[in-house]
């Protein structure tokens, strides 16, 4: 490999002083150009003119090769259930942000499953895969601010304790950019907790640039989803069966619309990190 670079470098050496009739010395500046001899007289007037430009000749495939050229990524919505993504990607960027997750009880699956069931005339909704109610709006961290924005945040909220949450409500709900539609289960219990996190969360924000959470946040859990602005239709057609059903399933499974909310997480990326909340 060795043997390799060496060859590489020495072919990139001479073609870059094939390029320049001029070197330079480390030091002082000494031009090493040579002298025209007395003796030498142009042929013709053309010759007298300075070359307008020169061509390069092409790097040699040994030096190439050291240095591939990078892949630009190219989004592919098939491959994400054709959700349009907020932030274009970009490399050193990292999409991040701050959560409570949720591990569904039983009758809140079924809920969701109700739900699907009720909309497929309306709009046809896939359920969410990994639950969570948002603490932070998704933000872009630079690669190199990682470090100690988690460190932030892990000093911040170790003081905070560990709280419980509660569901009663259905709301639909539909992004900033109206390009996605949700399906949620609002916080009745643990707002003021909430709020407590997402105070100390915003200061965090703050010291890296980073826009707050919203002015007056609807805290709720994300249950189902569609691509497009479908608020309006679910609202007008399904909505209100569906807070029936909602009512039945809290008052025959009152105990598991409840949460213990004994650490928060962040997705960074393909990075993920807990941090635990006194007890």
């Amino acid at each position: 490999m060795a043997d390799s670079s060496n060859s590489a470098l020495s072919l990139l050496s001479v073609y870059l002083s094939d390029d320049s009739s001029e070197e330079e010395i480390p030091g002082s500046k000494v031009s090493t150009k040579r002298r025209a001899s007395k003796d030498w007289t142009p042929k013709s007037q053309d010759e007298k003119r300075p070359r307008e430009c020169n061509t390069k000749l092409p790097l040699p495939s040994a030096v190439m090769s050291l240095f591939p050229e990078s892949e630009i990524p190219v989004d592919n919505p098939a491959d994400h259930d054709y959700r349009i993504r907020t932030f274009p990607h970009e490399r050193g960027n990292w999409s991040t942000y701050v959560y409570i997750h949720y591990e569904p009880e039983p009758a809140v699956s079924s809920f969701t499953d109700v739900v699907l069931e009720c909309c497929k005339n309306t709009v046809p909704l896939k359920s969410v895969d990994k639950q969570h109610i948002s603490l932070t709006r998704t933000v872009i961290l630079k690669h190199h601010w990682i470090d100690s924005f988690i460190d932030s945040v892990q000093k911040s909220v170790r003081n905070l304790p560990s709280f419980t949450l509660c569901f009663n409500d259905l709301k639909i709900y539909c992004n900033e950019e109206k390009t996605r539609t949700f399906v949620g289960l609002t916080v009745a219990v643990g707002h003021k907790a909430l709020i407590a996190a997402v105070n100390v969360l915003d200061k965090c924000l703050a010291d890296f640039k980073l826009p707050p959470f919203y002015k007056e946040p609807s805290f709720h859990l994300s249950i189902a989803w569609c691509v497009g602005d479908y608020v309006h239709q679910i609202e007008k057609e399904v909505l209100p069966q569906l807070q029936v059903a909602l009512q039945q399933f809290m008052h025959v499974h009152h105990d598991q619309w409840v949460v213990n909310v004994a650490q928060l997480h962040c997705k960074c990326g393909n990075k993920l990190f807990s941090f635990p909340l006194a007890t």
